[in-house]
Formats: structure tokens, C-alpha cells, sequence
């Protein structure tokens, strides 16, 4: 910027200089103080004219406005060469290496980062080359679900390790354990340990690395907060608050993308939605890309008990945020009603003014009165729905009739109760049991029992990767800055990103992010690791 600057003065000047000399003398037109400095240039302009003649003097500043211009981009493109690292001329010349020593070179690098050698030698760069993108697997029917080495949700295997906690010694939610091994295999010569595991969670975030070996899946501690809000982040909207608040326990496999070598220059800073394009289009060469999430086509024809539950517990999480609505309420009612009184003090208040704060303290009562009819309708509501759910088997297909009556209740507090429940129930039937198709899907055997081979393949087939960003370990991730953070030269540990099959609808495809620095990866640090979350 700063030399195209240069160049429109050096420009105006020589253009000026040339004018005036066209157009000298000036001094019999000028008045006070400029009539000195006319009579200054107008002799300047005159004895350049008898030295050169008029056409020599007013090409003078032109050409000389030239050189200077040439000379401005001379020294401009010196200093951006310098800037940008290109080769200078000088007393030693040194051949690239071919791409069989580079790549000795990166494994030798990662080694010696991999044993704790020189923690500087791991290059961030160098792990673009082999993003692996976690693929969640299909289910099947003769396969035990819960036998794999590495999952999304569901419980950790920890080994005894103590569940890890916040600063106030809150519990965190469990979001993914990986098999290392399992990397190792995918992208050999990684910078992370070959055996063993580490197990992540969110919330303010841990990663807790876990010995190999055949491990139990571990308890959960008491008071384990709800999936649905912890650490301050958007957590899923709508997760089932059946099983604990857990995630739905789902298998993955570790897909190693090979990607063409322009796609991670390190000359090419913010090259990462390159890189990730690249990624795309190399997963969907062999899985399916996410065109929506699951949905049931509406009328619905079957849905399950666990839907009924389901909802059950979500009227009774919004009557506990309505308690604190109506509270909220009273609040602001009591305060418009202050300032009545205190207008009315006031000898210096209008009729106008006292007026309108009236009006103020009739809308706030009425909308306190509203919130108070929709509390009591939904409390009746969640009452007849906890008799209505009692004791139900959630596998097991409604009835008709049944099927009916919950249609019903979900349509009466949408339309009854909404400003209640627009924040935590389904609007619609279908996407109730979408809810639960998901539920069953990566459920125990008996819940799979309940869907058909077709709808099975369905979901095998289209909905095994995650909706827009990919869960991923390695690369740029989906964006490199979070929260205000720069993580260039960090590592990506791991990538949760927005998933509806995992009740991840965090956020508007958003992104949590476990990023490490390499020196803390070669060192085995796991706990200077850091989490980040960005909204898509």
C-alpha cells in the first residue's frame, strides 16, 4: 500500500511541476504571504526555461518523476523478496532435495519428536500431508457393537485413571476414545504414541491417555452434567437424556487421505479451505457425502416408546428453565412497577411520561400471567405423559392409538406452551422419531431388532460421515482460528465437528478442536493440551 502511495506523489509533484511551468508566472495574481513564494518559483520556473527552453523545462519533472517511480518499485520488490523468503544471490548454491529425501528427512523429524529427542523437529506442516478422518462404521446385525477400539459417546474404558473434572470439580462429559494403534496403522510415521489410547472430553476440555490392554467400560461418576449444556458451550440440542445424558455410543474406523502435494505447501499460508476441499473430494471417492440429516418421512408410520421417554424428560427440562423464566418475569414486573411509583414522586413527571410506564407494568403483567398459564398446562401435561411412559419398554413400537395420543400431546404444547418449549421439544412428530430412529440405530441388539433391513442399509449407506466438517485427527482442521486463538503451528489432536447421528448439533455446525503444540505432543503432555470450539 505504502508504495503505491509513494508513486502518486512522486506523480502529482512531477505533474505539478510541469503545469507550473506551463502556466508561470503567478506571482502578479498572488495576494499576502503567497506572493513571496509565487515570485520564488515564478524566477525558478524562468531560469529553467533559459536553460532548456519551454519544452525542455516542462519534460524535466516528467522524466524525472519517472526515474523515481522505477527506483520506488525497484526498492518495493527487493523488500517483498526479502519478506517472503525468495532466493538472493550468494556465495553458496545447494540443490533441492528430491522427494526421497524429503520424505527420510520428515520421517527422521518425526521420530526424533516421537522418542522426545528435539521436540522442535515435529513440523505441524508435515502432518497436512496425511489428514485421517475418523468414519464412523456401519452397524450390522451379527457384529458386537461395543467390542471396538475406538468410538464417539458412549462411556470411556479408563483403566481406573480417575474420571477427569473442571476447576469446580464437576465431572466432564465423554465425547471420544481412540485406539493409537489404530492411527499408527493408517498414517505410519505419525508423531503420536503406537499403543495405547486417548480418551477425550469436553465441557473445558481434557485428553486422558490410557495404557493398552483389555480394558471394562468405566462408571460414571455422580452428578454427571446433562450432555445438553456443559462448559459454556452450545452443546447438542435435543440429546437424549435417557442413559445418563450420554452420547450414542458409535464405532469408528481410521481413514488415512493422501492428498496432492500443492494442497500443503508451507509457503501458502491460509491454504486450509484448499486443504480441506482436497479432503472432500478425496472421502467421497469412496463414502457417500452427507446431503441433510436423517430424517422420517412425515406421516409417520411407526415410532418407538423411546420417543414417548424421551419427550417426557424434555417437558420436565423446560419446566425447570420455565421456574426460572416466571422468576425472570416477576423481576421485571416488580421493577416497572418501581418506576410508577417513583415517577409518581417525581413533581417534575409528565402525564404522558406516567402514562406510558403504566402501559409498561400492563405488559409485563400480562406476559407474567401467560408464562404462568403455560407452566401450569405443561406441568399438567409432563404429569399425565410420566403416567402415560410408566414402566414402557423403549424398544417396543407404539400402537395406533397410542401413536396418536403423542402426536397430539407434541402438537398441544407447540401451539399451548411455546414460549416454554421452543427451545427444548421437537416441533414436529417426524422429528421425534427421527430422534429415536437415531437412538436405535447405535442402540443395544434389541433396539436394532426394531427397524427393517432397508432402513438399516439406508443409514449404513448415506449417513455414516458427519454432516459438513469431518471428525478428523491431523491437517488444518475446519478452521485454524478458534475463539480467538491461532493454532498454525499447533497440532490437531482431534476434531468433533456438528453430527446429528452423535446428537452433536452443537453450535450451527460448529467445531470443538483439540489442538497441542509439538513440543508438549513429544513430550507427552497431554495435559497442556487445549480445546477450542467455533461456530460453522
Amino acid at each position: 500500500m505504502k508504495r503505491w502511495i509513494a508513486l502518486v506523489v512522486i506523480i502529482a509533484l512531477a505533474g505539478a511541476a510541469a503545469g507550473y511551468v506551463i502556466d508561470a508566472p503567478f506571482a502578479p495574481f498572488a495576494t499576502g504571504p503567497w506572493r513571496q513564494t509565487a515570485t520564488f518559483l515564478d524566477s525558478a520556473a524562468a531560469a529553467l526555461v533559459s536553460l532548456l527552453g519551454r519544452g525542455g523545462a516542462i519534460a524535466v519533472p516528467l522524466l524525472l518523476g519517472a526515474v523515481l517511480c522505477g527506483l520506488t518499485l525497484l526498492v518495493a520488490r527487493k523488500a517483498d523478496g526479502k519478506r517472503n523468503g525468495e532466493s538472493l544471490p550468494g556465495p553458496v548454491w545447494r540443490p533441492e532435495p528430491s522427494a526421497e529425501e524429503q520424505a527420510s528427512e520428515r520421517n527422521d523429524r518425526v521420530a526424533s519428536g516421537r522418542h522426545g529427542l528435539d521436540s522442535s523437529m515435529v513440523d505441524p506442516e508435515d502432518l497436512l500431508i496425511r489428514p485421517v478422518v475418523l468414519v464412523r462404521k456401519a452397524r450390522s446385525r451379527s457384529r458386537d457393537w461395543f467390542d471396538d477400539t475406538s468410538w464417539l459417546g458412549g462411556l470411556p474404558k479408563l483403566a481406573g485413571i480417575p474420571w477427569p473434572r473442571d476447576r469446580n470439580g464437576a465431572p466432564l462429559p465423554f465425547a471420544a476414545q481412540i485406539d493409537l494403534a489404530r492411527i499408527a496403522a493408517a498414517c505410519p510415521g505419525n508423531p503420536l504414541p503406537e499403543a495405547g489410547s486417548l480418551a477425550f472430553f469436553v465441557g473445558t476440555g481434557a485428553v486422558v491417555p490410557v495404557p493398552a490392554g483389555d480394558h471394562e467400560f468405566s462408571r460414571p461418576p455422580a452428578h454427571l452434567p446433562p450432555a445438553h449444556g456443559v462448559g459454556g458451550f452450545p452443546l447438542p440440542r435435543h440429546a437424549s437424556r435417557l442413559s445418563h445424558d450420554f452420547f450414542p455410543f458409535w464405532p469408528v474406523e481410521a481413514v488415512s487421505l493422501a492428498l496432492p502435494e500443492a494442497s500443503h505447501d508451507p509457503h501458502r499460508p491460509g491454504d486450509e479451505p484448499a486443504i480441506e476441499q482436497a479432503m472432500t473430494e478425496r472421502l467421497a471417492q469412496r463414502y457417500p457425502l452427507r446431503n441433510g440429516p436423517l430424517t422420517v418421512q412425515d406421516p409417520v408410520e411407526r415410532i418407538w416408546w423411546h420417543g414417548a421417554l424421551h419427550l417426557a424428560n424434555l417437558f420436565h427440562v423446560a419446566l425447570d428453565e420455565a421456574s426460572l423464566q416466571i422468576d425472570r418475569r416477576e423481576s421485571r414486573t416488580g421493577g416497572a412497577r418501581d418506576d410508577v411509583e417513583l415517577l409518581g414522586a417525581d413533581p417534575d413527571t409528565t402525564p404522558l411520561r406516567l402514562d406510558a410506564a403504566r402501559r409498561a407494568v400492563d405488559r409485563e403483567d400480562a406476559r407474567l400471567y401467560a408464562c404462568r398459564m403455560q407452566h401450569a398446562a405443561l406441568e399438567q401435561v409432563a404429569q399425565a405423559m410420566d403416567e402415560f411412559t410408566r414402566e414402557r419398554d423403549p424398544w417396543a413400537p407404539l400402537t395406533s392409538e397410542e401413536s396418536t395420543v403423542l402426536e397430539d400431546v407434541l402438537a398441544h404444547v407447540n401451539r399451548d406452551c411455546a414460549d416454554l418449549v421452543r427451545h427444548h421439544v421437537p416441533q414436529t412428530f417426524a422429528e421425534l422419531a427421527a430422534i429415536s430412529l437415531r437412538a436405535i440405530v447405535s442402540g443395544p441388539p434389541e433396539a436394532l431388532a426394531q427397524i427393517s433391513d432397508a432402513e438399516l442399509a439406508r443409514i449404513n449407506a448415506a449417513y455414516r460421515l458427519a454432516n459438513l466438517h469431518q471428525h478428523q485427527i491431523f491437517g488444518p482442521g475446519g478452521h485454524r482460528r478458534a475463539m480467538g486463538e491461532d493454532h498454525h503451528r499447533d497440532i490437531l489432536l482431534l476434531q468433533l465437528a456438528y453430527d446429528d447421528m452423535m446428537e452433536w448439533n452443537w453450535g450451527d455446525m460448529g467445531l470443538y478442536q483439540f489442538w497441542i503444540s509439538p513440543e508438549d505432543l513429544a513430550n507427552r503432555r497431554w495435559d497442556r493440551a487445549s480445546l477450542t470450539f467455533e461456530e460453522g
